[in-house]
C-alpha cells in the first residue's frame, strides 16, 4: 500500500481512535512515515470528500461516512488475519502486512463469505473487534492496560498492539496472547517493570510492554 492512499489514512485514523489516542497530523505522520505537509494535504482532501472532520491544530475525527468506510476495511483486514492464522497456519506476528494487502482486493461479497466460512468471529487474531457488514462492533468486556492491575490481581488478555512483528514475536515467546490469564506478582514503582505469572512461567516485563497489553480484570 502507498502512504498516499486515502483508504490507508482512514484505516490508521480508525486504529488510533480505537486505541483511544488523539488523532493529530503529527501522530499520523509518525505512524505513516510521511511528512506533516503530506498528511495535511491528504486530510484536506478527505475533508472535502466528507470522510473526516479536519481543522488545523485540532484532533482529526472520522465522519459517519468515513467511519463506515474505515470499518469496512478493518473488517476485511481482521477476517483475513483470522483466516491466515487459523486456516493457513501462518504466524500471528507476520499476518498484519499480508492482511493489509488482501483487504484492498476484497469485495463485500467475499468478506461476507469469509465471515461465514470462519463462523463469524467477533475478534481478530490480536483481540480487536471485527465490525459487522454495517460497521457495528460486537460487545466485548471492558478492558484496561495490564499496568492498571495491582499485585495479586489477575486479568485475561483481550488485546495486544498488532503492527510490530518483533513485538508480537516477543509476546508469542512469553505466551502473552489473547485469552491467556496473567497475574501481577510484583509492580515496581515509578513505572518500573512488572513481574507477572502465566500458567507456565513467571516473567519480568517492561512497563511499556505491559501498558500495550489490554486485559479484563478477573474478580476474585
Amino acid at each position: 500500500m502507498k502512504p498516499e492512499s486515502s483508504d490507508l489514512y482512514l484505516s490508521v485514523i480508525y486504529h488510533q481512535q480505537e486505541r483511544s489516542e488523539a488523532v493529530t497530523t503529527s501522530s499520523l505522520a509518525d505512524e505513516l512515515g510521511v511528512s506533516m505537509a503530506s498528511v495535511s494535504e491528504m486530510l484536506r482532501k478527505l475533508g472535502e470528500r466528507g470522510l473526516v472532520n479536519y481543522e488545523p491544530y485540532q484532533p482529526v475525527i472520522l465522519t459517519r461516512e468515513g467511519r463506515l468506510r474505515a470499518a469496512t476495511l478493518v473488517r476485511r483486514h481482521r477476517l483475513w488475519e483470522v483466516f491466515l492464522v487459523e486456516k493457513l497456519g501462518m504466524g500471528w506476528e507476520t499476518v498484519y502486512s499480508e492482511a493489509c494487502r488482501l483487504e484492498h482486493a476484497t469485495s463485500d461479497a467475499v468478506a461476507d463469505a469469509l465471515a461465514e466460512f470462519l463462523g463469524h468471529p467477533l475478534t481478530g487474531t490480536h483481540g480487536y473487534p471485527i465490525p459487522d457488514s454495517d460497521g457495528q462492533l460486537p460487545h466485548l468486556p471492558p478492558s484496561v492496560p495490564l499496568t492498571a492491575l495491582e499485585a495479586k490481581q489477575r486479568g485475561k488478555i483481550l488485546q495486544v498492539s498488532e503492527r510490530d512483528p518483533e513485538w508480537l514475536a516477543y509476546l508469542k515467546q512469553l505466551k502473552l496472547l489473547p485469552g491467556e490469564v496473567v497475574q501481577v506478582v510484583l509492580k515496581a514503582p515509578f513505572e518500573g517493570p512488572l513481574t507477572i505469572r502465566t500458567r507456565e512461567a513467571t516473567h519480568a516485563i517492561a512497563y511499556q510492554v505491559a501498558a500495550a497489553i489490554k486485559v479484563t480484570l478477573i474478580e476474585e
